[in-house]
């Protein structure tokens, strides 16, 4: 078998490193007084409502609405957009809702989500001048046609074919696509304000 012996240093390195650790241990605890001292306990980072992230926070800015005229064609990913409609009322407001002619010619839906005062919305009728500040939202074909129903909206038909399966003539391929079937505007209540900054302060609110 082997012979295997342990041999211990000399003890007299001991020293030197007990020396050593404590000089370390000296040199940490009097950079306390020039760095400070983290565990202190007036200094400890402070949580939830004493943290005071409102003093440090950015303000916030408000969404520049796009223009109801230069989204042609709607689509699906400009659902919950701000937009800014303005055109020809085509209905009375029933039911917090009034048909629209934009400028560009296509007609869609408003509706005033949640219902505002009586008093805000009564200067709008048919034949009237709107200037309204909405999100675009998704409306069922069935629900459109009960609203165009309610408002009293004349949605063009199709001239009959002379024989099953003839396609419609593309004039009116051209006049049905102004009228938007699938999609709705929803204007809040702030936007109806007078002042032009409350109005666009709704950009800065959530969809509610």
């Amino acid at each position: 078998m082997p012979d295997i012996r342990l041999v211990r240093p000399p003890g007299v390195r001991t020293w030197i490193w007990t020396g050593l650790l404590a000089a370390v241990g000296l040199l940490v605890w009097s950079s306390a007084f020039v760095v400070g001292d983290r565990t202190d306990p007036d200094v400890q980072p402070r949580v939830g409502a004493n943290a005071d992230f409102g003093a440090f926070r950015a303000p916030v800015l408000p969404a520049r609405p796009a223009e109801f005229s230069s989204m042609d064609p709607l689509r699906t990913r400009d659902l919950g957009r701000l937009v800014h409609l303005q055109g020809t009322a085509g209905s009375p407001v029933i039911a917090n809702a009034v048909w629209v002619r934009s400028d560009d010619g296509r007609r869609i839906l408003v509706r005033f989500e949640p219902p505002p005062p009586e008093s805000e919305i009564r200067g709008i009728g048919a034949g009237g001048r709107v200037d309204l500040r909405g999100y675009l939202q998704r409306i069922a074909v069935a629900e459109f046609e009960v609203w165009t129903d309610t408002l009293g909206v004349a949605i063009p038909r199709p001239a009959p074919g002379r024989k099953f399966g003839d396609l419609p003539d593309p004039s009116f391929a051209r006049i049905d696509s102004l009228f938007i079937k699938d999609y709705y505007i929803s204007v809040r209540p702030r936007a109806l304000q007078p002042d032009d900054s409350a109005a666009t302060q709704v950009a800065a609110s959530t969809v509610e």
